[in-house]
């Protein structure tokens, strides 16, 4: 004979419903933030993407890999004011360790300079530290003047505190003070479209 089986109560499979229910917003509350960021992380890697024609290098001897926090310094200009990296936050800084006696350094510069005056305007600053001996050589290196704002590291103190023992390198740090990508070498294509594109992008964060 068969056996009839208990009818569940509409208690009951409103309950299940609702369990159910419960489970999958939980689930989709838990998950949302992981997708956004996902989402925002790949926005970013397609707008900083023309940030690659530099070849950054994505580990640096001091930080490890990148981005890391740039330590903070003050270094003076030519006539005398010191500026610390601090002061520029809310800036993209474009920090170039060179020196006049450095040969790929000489090569690179005309590249940068057209970069500093075509993101004049634009919170920007490119900061040029010389690890040159005195300012006699810096100003005669640029008979007149420069775009981007040169500094002295005569002692040499600052570049080994970014992992630099050669020049030139460079450090691209965006407006909070994170460096976000470490450049080794000369580079020609300072003044390309891409590398503006780049930095811009940065700037947008």
């Amino acid at each position: 004979m068969p056996v009839a089986l208990p009818v569940p109560s509409k208690n009951l499979a409103y309950g299940v419903a609702a369990a159910v229910s419960l489970g999958l917003a939980v689930h989709f509350a838990v998950s949302l933030p992981d997708a956004i960021d996902r989402g925002r992380e790949g926005v970013r890697r397609t707008r900083e993407a023309p940030c690659q024609v530099l070849k950054p290098a994505p580990f640096n001897p001091m930080f490890g890999k990148l981005p890391a926090r740039a330590p903070d310094f003050s270094l003076p200009t030519h006539d005398g004011q010191k500026v610390s990296l601090s002061s520029l936050r809310g800036r993209v800084v474009l920090l170039n360790f060179w020196a006049t006696w450095c040969n790929t350094c000489v090569v690179e510069m005309p590249s940068l300079e057209k970069l500093a005056k075509r993101m004049q305007g634009k919170p920007f600053t490119m900061l040029g530290v010389s690890v040159d001996e005195n300012w006699d050589l810096v100003r005669n290196f640029f008979p007149e003047g420069s775009t981007m704002t040169v500094l002295l590291d005569k002692d040499k103190s600052q570049p080994p505190r970014f992992g630099t023992e050669k020049f030139p390198e460079t450090f691209i740090i965006d407006a909070d003070g994170v460096i976000r990508y470490y450049v080794i070498s000369d580079r020609e294509i300072w003044h390309s479209n891409e590398v503006q594109q780049c930095l811009e992008a940065l700037m947008d964060d």
